[in-house]
């Protein structure tokens, strides 16, 4: 009887001591766990390869496609892209048309700026006036030229309270129009339709977009802007929505060089790239097929000529340059058939709502037609072996773009001409396109919306800055009220597709190019979807699990949870006391 109660007593105490030893490495681990559990739910940030610095985060300063997907994240306007940029209500929460579409009436949504300041109708009346005040000179004031006076205080004819946009109480908001305008849902999406808060810009004035300045109503709200380096935004806890939205920064960083991007990507430095060198398809292709995107969007690149001096006030050097670019040899051998498709005019393939019969004249020609033609066109215009035509090219120095004006460069030579390449960066390309310091040059758009007339307006007699040739045709203008004027969808679309046809005609820009979109996403980032106006919100993006031993996200919820088998499984194995026991016993 005394050895066995020695051998019990000897056993309750060996189990004593495991008992303590487990809480004490039971406080261990949940030390352990505290202090690593930043790291289990490790802040969500996206982070995007942007095509260029912003010269200004005002939207309205900003032109850029670049400065567009920094904005669009910060700010929104009456209505706003789902994730496939379609046009949902965003600041206004309804909106009802008249019955002649010439009024709309919009609720605003109870919702604040991020400094608490209530969003109110307002707003939306300060900056509308703003933007179209003549002393304020904005680059991109036309796109409202359909409300009502809007090009007449645009132009100093009428004051700017006399803007038919109208604030009655503080929920309400209308908007006047001068004929009807199916596509201002998409229109009031853009950034020169945003609010601002009234309150911060008097205040600061043009200091009112620094970083501890600018107020946002949108999902995310700046942080930092470190030029050439990064701009970084926060997470708005005050956005409406606040309680959907997946991300916790989004970091731009303004990469130029598609190789440099390419290579920061690989490194993992970037989530997203908005695009990807035409030059490594093949290796893109072979391993990462999934990633490197390729599309069609709504775009057009074109040769812009200034129609202001000469050369290219004469129709015939216009017409000789332009078909004397041998599109076909560019796009197979310069891009590897990977850029976009040739452009005969100005109207992308897949727009709705217009004429695409018109064409660009030399459009059915051989090449070697179009070369001869262009001989005799400039011999007719007074230039030869005696007297050769030279010029400057102006070009964004994208690589794309370089190696583009190289070959045109060479193409120009065979027609005897002399092209001198001035390459700059997006903001000094774009300034002296829109102050005529250029002669030729390289140019894109991107469609705001999904209409013909937003690339036709650029060529009105009333656009200033962005009708980089100066082209004024009193007929062209005219045809262009009139589509603006007319109700029967089939009769605006033929007299659209007459304007062009215009276009196409006097060419004071050669297209040249409808893009293809190329972006890169890595397969952890969630939400991102493809769409033909390439707008990629933030806010409906999430990033998934990426590669490593525990996940950060849900593909459902968008939650911080782990892989199976992740951290958190294994920490709560180990606070089991049979798995203690069972290894204690081993």
């Amino acid at each position: 009887m005394g050895r066995s109660h020695r051998a019990v007593a000897r056993a309750r105490a060996q189990e004593n001591n495991l008992r303590h030893l487990w809480v004490w490495l039971s406080f261990l681990i949940l030390f352990a766990v505290l202090a690593f559990a930043p790291m289990a739910h490790a802040t969500k940030e996206l982070i995007r390869g942007n095509a260029g610095e912003p010269k200004s985060l005002d939207p309205h300063r900003a032109t850029g496609t670049w400065e567009n997907n920094v904005i669009g994240d910060m700010m929104m306007g009456l209505y706003t892209e789902a994730a496939d940029a379609t046009p949902i209500l965003g600041a206004a929460d309804d909106a009802k048309t008249s019955p002649d579409g010439l009024r709309w009436t919009f609720h605003i949504r109870p919702h604040t700026w991020s400094d608490g300041k209530p969003v109110v109708a307002g707003d939306f009346v300060f900056a509308m006036r703003r933007i179209l005040d003549p002393n304020f000179a904005a680059e991109y004031r036309e796109i409202l030229y359909p409300i009502k006076n809007a090009l007449k205080i645009s132009t100093g004819v009428l004051p700017v309270d006399q803007l038919g946009v109208s604030a009655p109480d503080p929920q309400t908001l209308i908007i006047d129009l001068e004929n009807p305008a199916p596509y201002l849902p998409q229109l009031l999406t853009h950034y020169t339709a945003y609010p601002l808060p009234q309150h911060v810009v008097d205040k600061y004035q043009s200091d009112w977009i620094k970083p501890g300045k600018i107020v946002s109503n949108g999902p995310f709200m700046l942080l930092e802007w470190r030029p050439h380096d990064h701009i970084t935004l926060v997470k708005n806890p005050k956005f409406y929505d606040a309680a959907n939205v997946k991300l916790d920064r989004v970091t731009f960083l303004p990469i130029e060089d598609d190789l440099t991007a390419l290579r920061r990507y690989r490194a993992g430095e970037l989530d997203m790239q908005e695009r990807w060198p035409l030059t490594e398809q093949k290796w893109l292709k072979l391993h990462v097929p999934n990633e490197a995107r390729s599309f069609t969007y709504l775009s057009v690149t074109y040769t812009t000529f200034n129609m202001t001096k000469k050369p290219f006030n004469d129709f015939r050097v216009r017409k000789a340059v332009a078909q004397a670019i041998d599109r076909q040899v560019i796009g197979k051998d310069v891009f590897f058939d990977a850029y976009g498709k040739e452009a005969f005019s100005f109207l992308p393939p897949g727009l709705a709502g217009v004429d695409h019969t018109a064409q660009v004249p030399y459009a059915s020609m051989s090449m070697e037609a179009r070369i001869a033609d262009s001989k005799k066109l400039l011999a007719a215009a007074g230039y030869g072996p005696n007297n050769p035509l030279k010029f400057t090219y102006n070009f964004i120095g994208f690589p794309d773009a370089k190696r583009s004006a190289i070959a045109i460069q060479e193409m120009m030579r065979k027609i005897g001409v002399t092209m001198e390449l001035l390459a700059a960066e997006p903001k000094v390309h774009y300034d002296a396109l829109k102050t005529k310091s250029y002669e030729a040059a390289n140019a894109a758009w991107v469609f705001d919306y999904s209409d013909a007339k937003n690339i036709l307006y650029l060529f009105e007699s009333s656009t200033d800055q962005q009708n980089y040739p100066g082209y004024k045709n009193s007929e062209f203008d005219q045809l262009m009220k009139r589509a603006d004027a007319e109700v029967d969808s089939t009769k605006r679309a033929e007299i659209l597709g007459q304007a062009n046809a215009l276009l196409v005609r006097d060419l004071p820009a050669a297209p040249v190019f409808h893009q293809y979109e190329r972006t890169l996403v890595k397969p952890y980032v969630l939400g991102f979807v493809e769409n033909p106006r390439i707008i990629f919100r933030s806010r409906w993006m999430d990033i998934g699990d990426k590669p490593g031993p525990a996940g950060t996200a849900s593909v459902d919820n968008g939650g911080a949870q782990a892989s199976e088998g992740g951290l958190w499984s294994w920490l709560g194995s180990w606070f089991s006391y049979d798995s203690w026991q069972k290894w204690w016993n081993s």
